[in-house]
């Protein structure tokens, strides 16, 4: 079970629920396609690093959304190299979580194929 999952579980409110769902939607798209591109994600979580290289999904989801925001970092697994981060911010309007990236190829990419349209279509949902 992950931090979201509790969460979603615990809430009474409907609206916060969804919101929840949409913020572990952002992250979940965020964590597949980081793994599904052969990087390994550390997850700082504005205290300490939760978890640190690692390929393993259910691990990495486990430790977000146990602060109220968690900075996102993927490296390549071959070699450690740094390829970026993305900033999550909980509790606005889930759809924008990720409130922030690296500015560089890799990362814009993530964004502009994979993020932007999630966000854009669970806005106008």
């Amino acid at each position: 079970m992950t931090g979201f999952d509790k969460y979603i579980a615990e809430a009474t409110d409907p609206a916060l629920r969804k919101r929840i769902e949409i913020e572990k939607q952002m992250a979940e798209a965020l964590v597949d396609t980081c793994l599904e591109r052969g990087f390994v994600i550390s997850v700082y979580d504005g205290e300490e690093w939760a978890i640190k290289r690692s390929g393993d999904k259910a691990a990495i989801m486990a430790e977000l959304f146990a602060t109220d925001d968690d900075q996102v970092v993927i490296r390549r697994k071959e070699d450690g190299r740094h390829l970026g981060w993305f900033h999550l911010v909980y509790g606005n309007c889930g759809y924008d979580v990720v409130s922030d990236h690296s500015d560089n190829e890799v990362c814009n990419e993530i964004w502009e194929k994979v993020l932007r349209p999630l966000s854009d279509k669970l806005e106008a949902a």
